[in-house]
């Protein structure tokens, strides 16, 4: 199911969340990679350790230059001052809604915040103007992941395979990972063994892959090779099962 409900900019600017916390289930996630040129490593502009409050921070950012307001923006979300994040996002929209990238960070905050319709709105904003971008692809696959999309979720991922840069063979690992998980949730048992087995040639270290093919080999009746999926998990031989519960 498309979402195709308009993207207003009030959507963004007047959106109440101040004092949301981090929800873990949305932790480690990350990006598929920074976009070149848009996000610094580490930002110059320093954070105060004490919550401002509103008016602090629009003090604050009264006298800086978009830029710098957008590396504020970058520095809040890194270190989880997510309503400082959002409200110099929003500042930078109020004079320029065609600031690079932004909707796509802007993305990143809601997803860290769990709001995924706003994170899924800010994707599709980005990708109308950056529609090859592996990474925004990437980002909203996981957000319609995690809303139980699955199909949706199927189709974004596929297209973050197709514009990623070949030199990005962790990153593409990840993708074959979601892949294998989002078709699995919807039945597709033959397809998630081929995108786990693509994720384990890249990683074949990679013990939770051993573990993920093993319960999909489970649920086609392939009671030995699951065993040995298993085995390399666990490192020793168990009961298939034992392991799938």
């Amino acid at each position: 199911m498309k979402i195709t409900r308009p993207i207003l900019f009030s959507l963004f600017c007047f959106c109440s969340v101040l004092g949301c916390g981090k929800d873990s289930q949305y932790t480690n996630v990350g990006m598929l990679y920074n976009p070149n040129d848009y996000a610094s490593e580490n930002t110059h502009i320093s954070i105060n350790k004490a919550k401002p409050t509103q008016q602090q921070i629009n003090e604050k950012l009264k006298n800086m230059s978009k830029d710098d307001i957008f590396q504020f923006a970058l520095a809040c979300g890194d270190q989880g001052n997510y309503s400082e994040a959002l409200t110099a996002y929003n500042k930078i929209l109020e004079t320029d809604a065609h600031y690079p990238r932004i909707y796509y960070y802007l993305g990143l905050l809601y997803r860290d915040m769990g709001l995924l319709d706003e994170a899924i709105c800010a994707f599709q904003t980005d990708l109308t103007k950056n529609h090859d971008s592996p990474e925004a692809h990437y980002n909203l696959a996981y957000a319609y992941q995690r809303k139980g999309l699955y199909n949706d979720a199927i189709g974004e991922y596929k297209q973050s395979l197709n514009f990623i840069p070949a030199n990005k063979t962790q990153q593409k690992a990840n993708i074959h990972y979601n892949l294998g998980d989002s078709y699995f949730s919807i039945g597709s048992i033959d397809e998630s063994i081929d995108e786990y087995k693509k994720a384990l040639a890249i990683k074949p270290e990679n013990k939770i892959l051993h573990k993920k093919l093993g319960i999909a080999y489970s649920a086609k009746g392939w009671t030995e090779k699951a065993k040995d999926e298993f085995s390399i998990h666990d490192g020793s031989e168990i009961s298939t099962k034992k392991s799938v519960n």
